[in-house]
């Protein structure tokens, strides 16, 4: 075998583990769609699941980057105890943030005056919020004892975290299904919440013994200043990304054809979610790897594999025995809901192959400590994103749920050319570790 040939394979290695734990999570929403589907007032249901979806991921933002930042700084003991000591504080802040949240008196005009939500949605978008008190920071501590996995090559494990975490899950979901004891949007958040707690407890049983091997020291020590300085532009960059799902939400809800909107909107986007999965994975092997010209070049070739790969199987997938196989017979939409399916997901087509050169982009940054240009990238898409959205769902009589993945695409297209010019890969020289 060739050296360039023993490159991509030793980069597929590390990559597909990490490719089957994203997978494994884009699996868990479409299962949890499709069971609220088949519950009574599936609709509803469906609408109000979504809102509290996007307010806990956006709820959860400050902590997303813990894979990133597992991945690029625990190389030592105090990096990981600092790092640690950061998630603490974190998790801390907004499980509290999502207690207050869930006040009645406070999430009602919240629903009513800023996301403009349907007066039945709220209170089962409140009591699924409530019940999701735990999601947030157990996905936090998850992250980053993945990272310390996937930093010290440990990332066959990582799926099995995933598998536990799915398999509570999925529990959760038949039993609720099979009971009916709980509405459906109450019920999703029970699943997930179940889940990300065993997940976070495996993740934890795994890492453990390699954190007690970390390296009490490291060249590149950072203290408290240089954490911050580090991983704030990368907490900014899930801020902003996620904040962007409840102003979605506050589109959709606004436009044409809402209830519709809000319906399909969880189940398009975990469709849209389903590819990404594939792309999101290589941002941490491109962190753990870049470290040159040679593994410059090999990156580069496997990221645009992976992206051509992924927008022709996604391009396959706008034939109608495919998308309503999943839709109608996986998802179990309505007819009425399934007729704004293919325009919805053809819409979202120029994310599926932008995803992964943006994650090439990404990681580099994050590699060489530019974490401010990422930010950058991440609030260019976003604005990009809510100025297409908020104009089209006023200006246009398309169903809202299609301008917001229209809008969604162009934001990528725009944060794609930014990250290009930024040239995170060209000229590169070898890089100590970071």
């Amino acid at each position: 075998m060739n050296r360039s040939a023993s490159q991509q394979s030793s980069i597929f290695l590390l990559w597909l583990p990490l490719a089957v734990m994203w997978i494994l999570m884009a699996v868990e929403q479409p299962a949890i769609a499709a069971v609220l589907a088949r519950l009574p007032e599936a609709k509803r249901q469906l609408a109000a699941f979504g809102v509290t979806y996007s307010l806990a991921l956006f709820i959860e933002g400050p902590i997303i980057q813990m894979l990133a930042s597992g991945t690029a700084i625990a190389d030592s003991r105090g990096n990981y105890r600092r790092l640690l000591s950061l998630m603490h504080l974190l998790g801390v802040g907004m499980t509290l943030f999502q207690c207050l949240l869930c006040i009645p008196a406070v999430f009602r005009p919240f629903a009513l005056n800023v996301i403009g939500m349907p007066a039945e949605l709220i209170e089962n978008s409140r009591l699924a919020l409530l019940v999701m008190l735990p999601w947030g920071i157990s996905v936090g501590y998850r992250r980053l004892w993945q990272g310390v996995l996937i930093r010290y090559g440990h990332t066959r494990v990582i799926p099995v975290t995933m598998i536990l975490r799915i398999l509570t899950s999925l529990g959760v979901l038949i039993l609720g299904y099979r009971t009916g004891r709980a509405s459906g949007a109450i019920l999703g958040g029970l699943s997930l919440s179940a889940g990300v707690i065993v997940g976070a407890i495996s993740a934890w049983a795994y890492a453990r013994p390699i954190i007690r091997r970390i390296p009490s020291e490291s060249t590149h020590e950072m203290e408290w200043k240089s954490l911050l300085i580090f991983y704030i532009p990368l907490a900014l960059v899930s801020f902003i990304n996620l904040g962007a799902g409840p102003l979605m939400q506050i589109g959709l809800a606004r436009g044409p054809m809402p209830l519709e909107s809000l319906a399909l909107y969880p189940v398009g986007m975990g469709y849209l979610f389903l590819f990404n999965s594939f792309s999101m994975s290589s941002q941490e092997v491109v962190i753990a790897r870049l470290d040159g010209n040679e593994s410059r070049k090999a990156l580069l070739r496997f990221s645009l594999i992976l992206s051509l790969s992924l927008f022709l199987i996604y391009l396959a997938g706008l034939s109608g025995p495919i998308w309503e196989l999943w839709f109608i017979g996986v998802s179990g939409l309505s007819r009425d809901l399934s007729e704004l399916v293919p325009k919805t997901i053809l819409l979202g087509l120029p994310v599926i192959p932008l995803t992964t050169l943006i994650a090439l982009y990404r990681g580099a940054l994050v590699r060489q400590k530019r974490t401010r240009e990422v930010t950058v990238g991440t609030a260019v898409n976003v604005s990009i994103l809510l100025i297409g959205m908020f104009l089209g769902v006023a200006l246009l009589p398309f169903p809202a749920v299609h301008t917001v993945f229209a809008a969604y695409s162009l934001a990528y297209i725009t944060e794609f050319f930014y990250l290009f010019f930024r040239k995170p890969l060209l000229p590169f020289r070898k890089m100590t570790a970071v």
